[in-house]
């Protein structure tokens, strides 16, 4: 696997305290979440209907899509409602003020939701 550079994201002024600002790296929607402690990368809509995650309700660590009702934990991107799915995390480096990111998944968010036994 070739090595993805970071790219400039966003300014971390951009990203309001405690909120949220979607950016578009590579063709791939990225949310960028300020949490008290750090500024965290996910993918940038919700697993179930692609709901801009920077427009969904925040209450603490966790986010919840309005459409739907779908929950995840900032903080791991780890599904509440449903359990099973996983949103995609990206790597940050912070160079000074300017938020870049590796436009890579380091996991690659999929579900572990077995559909197989499911009649589509």
């Amino acid at each position: 696997m070739s090595q993805v550079e970071y790219q400039f994201a966003c300014l971390a002024t951009d990203v309001p305290e405690d909120g949220a600002k979607n950016v578009n790296l590579d063709g791939k929607e990225i949310t960028i979440f300020h949490t008290p402690s750090r500024f965290i990368a996910r993918s940038g809509v919700c697993k179930h209907n692609a709901f801009k995650l920077e427009m969904c309700e925040r209450t603490g660590d966790t986010i919840r899509c309005p459409l739907h009702g779908w929950t995840y934990k900032v903080s791991t991107g780890k599904g509440i409602k449903p359990s099973y799915t996983q949103l995609e995390s990206y790597p940050i480096a912070m160079r000074g003020e300017e938020i870049w990111v590796q436009p890579e998944a380091e996991n690659s968010g999929d579900d572990d939701f077995d559909t197989s036994g499911f009649d589509w």
